[in-house]
């Protein structure tokens, strides 16, 4: 199924709503944005993946919580991307960083902490799409932080990669220089 809207309507609304204009790592949001697509479209993530990539800081995030996308858009960005891509980024918005990654480390069923301290229950196939976004989302501005930084959370990734497709997943263990995970013998 293909998105209801072409690239270029959707880096309009964006850059509408003032995603040029807006600072983040060192870049602008729009920038960021469309390096986080670009990155999960190199891993041949599926369209709406690469949607949610476009628009997983729109809404604000726990890390970044100035948004350019006012909650009350959510059916305008519906429109846009599709159903599954708006989820996957308000998702995205929506869950406490920690919870993210509390949930690679103890499996499913996944129980996601929102910001504002409810849970979320999402599928399996959701928490690995959430975990690709949350190591996109880092890969992509990683490098415009200062070297220190650029470990962060490397505990957290390594838990994480069992729910990573193979092309982000060899991005991230390039990215940490992590040794991959050996793979199931049958």
């Amino acid at each position: 199924m293909t998105s209801p809207a072409n690239y270029a309507d959707k880096i309009d609304f964006l850059e509408l709503h003032g995603a040029g204009a807006m600072q983040h790592s060192s870049a602008d949001l729009l920038t960021h944005l469309e390096g986080v697509h670009d990155l999960l479209q190199s891993w041949n993530a599926r369209e709406a993946l690469c949607d949610a990539g476009l628009f997983h800081s729109a809404y604000g995030t726990e890390i970044f919580p100035t948004g350019a996308v006012p909650h009350d858009l959510r059916p305008a960005v519906r429109d846009l991307i599709g159903e599954e891509a708006e989820e996957l980024a308000y998702l995205f918005g929506t869950v406490a960083r920690s919870g993210l990654f509390d949930a690679a480390f103890e499996g499913a069923p996944f129980l996601l902490e929102s910001r504002s301290g409810d849970y979320i229950g999402v599928t399996s196939a959701q928490y690995s799409d959430l975990a690709t976004l949350t190591v996109a989302n880092w890969l992509e501005q990683r490098p415009r932080f200062p070297e220190p930084s650029q470990y962060s959370r490397a505990r957290e990734f390594d838990m994480m990669r069992r729910y990573l497709s193979a092309a982000s997943r060899d991005a991230l263990e390039q990215a940490y220089g992590l040794a991959p995970l050996p793979q199931p013998t049958t």
